[in-house]
């Protein structure tokens, strides 16, 4: 059948699935997508990869026995070894994963330092005198260059050996850091996008209590220093959210304050590039997703270079590093891997199976009667004046994404033009935090009439920027409480659809931002199938739903009031 080799990505969530043919990657699907569980979580009776895996093949037509080799980092669940028994799966460290990740989007030639960041990778040793410890990767910082890549340094921390799955702390990581705030803001674990949100709302004014707990060191293998498990640190928070009785003002100055510890990290960490020569700096590992620290560092690094975050940069991404590792190791050159067929940048960004209109409509007839054709809207001309009316829309179009940005291919899209868009979409449709930002889509030739900064402009939405007054003029919806806006850029060689959707809506209104959120409702993840879109489009009460050239609304009688 040909030269197939299957990643496996995530480590004990974010688990993925990806699958490459010659240097060529096909297809990649998150779990979660399949699942419907956030970031893959499995019970132990169930498979972390197989829905993902099977995704992948089915895609393709082939089965696992065409496969030749498995790749993945070392950090994946044990059991997927006996679902992949008699398969050769080779592995890499996690750190290492997240960095190919990254560069292997560059152009060809282009020298980069990575820097990977996250709460905690690879188990790269045990701790002399003691059976409860190991140590784990932290940060890492590389160089990518033609003639392959060179780690400058890790640095470890402390990690506690659990005998079953209790969740680990690690020291030494301002990811797990990040984390042990959110959680004690009362968020989940992997909400950390919230604590970014909040921290808009605040001040800083308990970085310097915070700095206690911190050390830095100019050696990138010693490179930060905390002690996340010393009790004294749970205590100097829970006292400043009791002082503060735990009110909004208190949680946001203390979400403001580990913010800016994150930023002063990255400045710390840039030292480690300085004077080497560069053509880009990349950030990849689960921190590379903390956008207000992105547009920070673009602001604020000496090293005057672009810098450059990937899609998959969560663990979700693994695997697709695992697949230029394997070959480097396999050849000795640095592969040029490509995505159907093109280049990686930026069509690896929406790597899921394309689906057919018999798909389409078996989903539609499943809900019916309470789905209701229209056919006024049948192109993006005529979805931007529907926008233009003030309606929102789920949109379903084409491939899927990886990793938690929607970009267009799986969005609830709407005019930013009415500020109080910004209250139904977070209070009423997606139930969620009001302090939560939605995000802008803009053509990249017109980015600079509404904010300000090129080198903030974002093709993954992950880097914010500041707006201009014209945009928190006519796009109220988008700009954050700080002025901020986590924007995505659409290239005008990108999705012909995207484009002409944006076009269309100016033409409608004069204004050139349109509103972009993920399509999917509060606690789950963003909506794969057609079948997904319009479970999830009835539920949210949406005003239309987009399908691939169909416009649906739901029934007037049926539809919830």
């Amino acid at each position: 059948m040909g030269d197939w080799t299957l990643a496996i990505g995530g480590s004990e969530h974010d688990a993925s699935a990806a699958l490459m043919r010659g240097l060529d990657i096909r297809v990649a699907i998150e779990q979660e997508r399949l699942s419907r569980r956030k970031h893959g979580v499995a019970h132990w009776y169930e498979s972390p990869i197989q829905r993902a895996v099977e995704y992948c093949l089915a895609s393709e037509g082939i089965s696992l026995k065409d496969v030749s080799r498995v790749v993945a980092s070392d950090s994946v669940p044990a059991r997927i070894y006996r679902e992949l028994s008699g398969l050769d799966v080779r592995t890499y460290h996690h750190h290492l994963c997240h960095a190919a990740s990254a560069a292997m989007m560059l152009p060809p030639g282009n020298v980069a330092g990575v820097l990977v960041y996250d709460g905690y990778g690879s188990i790269r040793g045990p701790v002399p005198g003691t059976t409860l410890r190991n140590l784990r990767e932290t940060f890492s910082f590389f160089i990518f260059g033609p003639q392959g890549y060179e780690c400058l340094g890790t640095t470890l921390g402390l990690a506690y050996i659990e005998p079953d799955e209790f969740p680990i702390g690690v020291t030494n990581s301002i990811g797990t850091f990040y984390e042990q705030v959110t959680g004690m803001l009362g968020y989940d674990l992997m909400e950390s996008g919230k604590t970014m949100g909040l921290s808009a709302y605040g001040v800083p004014r308990h970085l310097e209590t915070l700095e206690r707990f911190i050390r830095y060191s100019d050696d990138p293998s010693n490179c930060f220093y905390c002690a996340a498990d010393d009790p004294a640190l749970t205590v100097t928070i829970e006292e400043i959210l009791s002082k503060g009785r735990g009110s909004f003002r208190t949680r946001a100055d203390l979400a403001a304050s580990v913010q800016a510890l994150i930023h002063k990290t990255l400045l710390h960490c840039l030292q480690f590039f300085q004077g080497r020569p560069i053509d880009c700096l990349c950030i990849s590992g689960g921190c590379g997703l903390n956008t207000v620290a992105n547009g920070f560092l673009v602001e604020h690094s000496t090293l005057n270079v672009p810098i450059f975050i990937p899609p998959h940069c969560g663990d979700a991404g693994l695997g697709l590093g695992a697949l230029w590792l394997d070959e480097f190791h396999r050849t000795g050159a640095p592969p040029r891997l490509t995505f159907s067929g093109g280049p990686l940048m930026p069509g690896l960004s929406r790597p899921g199976r394309l689906y057919s209109c018999a798909e389409r409509r078996e989903a539609v007839l499943e809900f019916y009667p309470r789905l209701v054709f229209d056919g006024t809207v049948t192109s993006a001309s005529d979805l931007a004046r529907v926008l233009a009316g003030g309606q929102i829309v789920g949109v379903f179009n084409g491939r899927s994404e990886i990793g938690p940005r929607a970009l267009g291919g799986r969005s609830i899209l709407a005019s930013p033009r009415d500020p109080m868009v910004r209250e139904r979409i977070n209070r009423i449709i997606k139930g969620r935090e009001p302090f939560q930002p939605l995000a802008p889509m803009i053509l990249a030739s017109e980015y600079e009439e509404y904010f300000l900064d090129a080198r903030r402009a974002d093709t993954f939405m992950l880097k914010i920027a500041v707006a201009r007054e014209r945009c928190r003029r006519e796009a109220p919806a988008i700009v954050h409480v700080d002025g901020t806006a986590r924007v995505q850029v659409i290239d005008e060689d990108g999705d012909p659809f995207l484009v002409e959707l944006l076009r269309a809506f100016r033409r409608e209104t004069n204004c050139a931002v349109l509103l972009n959120t993920s399509f999917n409702r509060r606690g789950e993840p963003i909506v794969e199938s057609p079948r997904d879109a319009i479970d999830a489009f009835l539920a949210m009460a949406l005003d239309g739903l987009y399908l691939d050239g169909e416009f649906y609304r739901q029934d007037s009688i049926s539809a919830p009031r």
